[in-house]
């Protein structure tokens, strides 16, 4: 009897809430793997900082994404190597009402991302998140990049609340790490993606990619960010 009365009042409540939470209009995206990136084939170990929007990379090259060999992928062809590193500016404009965000990696062979220097996707072949991979770490197995194949790439979501902490008025930064299985690997392949569910009509940024796919729910709250200084 007592659980039943209960319902009633846990359906009040998610009703409320649904009642309360915005709805979102559409997506829009914010970094492409073909834009222009900033990146660097180390050869040692880069400085702490290296990921954040502080961080003065006019030292590296520029190019068009992705960056790799061997697949016919790629918008900038490097040399074979362990690792490449990659950093996007993109901006965030005061009142920009942001629900949530989510970044797709197609990638050969595993990678970790960055925003503003917070780790927010991380491939499973390169240990824990928070785990720190050397410049000429070797990815735990293999992994294909799928677009060139008609195939979907990995989504990394974030919802409203890890954004909220994460974006500042202004610039910010996306910064990517990929590895390779290994030096003698045929291929690499490194593909970023960073789209945004927008809270109203209004137009930040460009459109999702063809192959983009909404995402039908987020598991945390689902009330907007509005990026105020």
């Amino acid at each position: 009897m007592k659980e039943t009365m209960n319902k009633p009042i846990i359906l009040c409540i998610y009703f409320i809430l649904v009642e309360m939470a915005p709805s979102q209009d559409h997506w829009e995206t914010a970094i492409y793997a073909d834009d222009v990136w900033s990146y660097v084939v180390p050869e040692s170990e880069l400085p702490s900082d290296w990921n954040t929007l502080d961080f003065d990379d006019s030292a590296w090259l520029t190019g068009p994404g992705g960056f790799g060999y061997g697949d016919d992928d790629d918008g900038t062809e490097i040399v074979p190597a362990m690792s490449v590193y990659l950093r996007r500016v993109f901006p965030v404009s005061e009142g920009t009402d942001l629900i949530n965000a989510i970044l797709h990696a197609d990638y050969d062979d595993g990678f970790v991302a960055y925003l503003n220097g917070f780790e927010i996707g991380r491939s499973s072949n390169l240990g824990d998140p928070g785990t720190f991979v050397s410049f000429d770490g070797a990815t735990n197995g293999d992994h294909e990049a799928q677009l060139y194949q008609g195939g979907y790439p990995d989504a990394h979501a974030l919802d409203s609340l890890q954004l909220s902490s994460l974006l500042i008025t202004g610039n910010n930064v996306l910064a990517v790490q990929v590895h390779n299985v290994g030096f003698n690997s045929s291929d690499m392949s490194s593909n970023f993606f960073l789209s945004f569910g927008i809270a109203d009509g209004s137009t930040y940024y460009g459109p999702t990619p063809g192959w983009f796919q909404e995402p039908f729910a987020f598991s945390e709250s689902n009330l907007p960010i509005v990026v105020i200084d």
